[in-house]
């Protein structure tokens, strides 16, 4: 396998610990949900865990092509949301020790991992083709 799909195998291995979270307790994400925001949480863990089935599908066919790459651009460019939304809620003060927003490892975390992960997929996208 290309070292440029490991960032894929990356997103994927990231993204499963948030999809599980975001289906199973899904008001560890929003404390106080209603019922709809439940189901659309839900539904965004579902999401979530589909962007890791093509991660891996792509990560397993041979070399890394053009498609491969825009793959890894398209779930590259996701990581730029919750980066955003781990900034909102350092500023806010959301979610630092002893909050109890802090979810899987607080938004300091997140925010690392998430700019790791895009610019990862986009280095892939970037010099990935030219390796294979």
């Amino acid at each position: 396998m290309s070292w440029a799909k490991f960032p894929l195998l990356l997103h994927a291995a990231i993204e499963t610990a948030a999809a599980i979270s975001f289906i199973a307790n899904p008001t560890a994400q929003l404390p106080g949900a209603s019922d709809d925001a439940v189901l659309i949480l839900r539904s965004y863990g579902g999401l979530l865990l589909s962007s890791n089935l093509l991660c891996f599908l792509f990560a397993a066919r041979p070399g890394f092509d053009a498609a491969t790459a825009l793959v890894a651009v398209s779930v590259g460019s996701y990581h730029l949301w919750p980066a955003g939304r781990a900034l909102a809620r350092i500023r806010r003060g959301i979610g630092t020790e002893g909050d109890q927003g802090r979810v899987l490892g607080g938004p300091a975390l997140h925010l690392v991992v998430h700019v790791v992960c895009f610019v990862a997929l986009m280095g892939a996208a970037l010099f990935g083709v030219e390796s294979a």
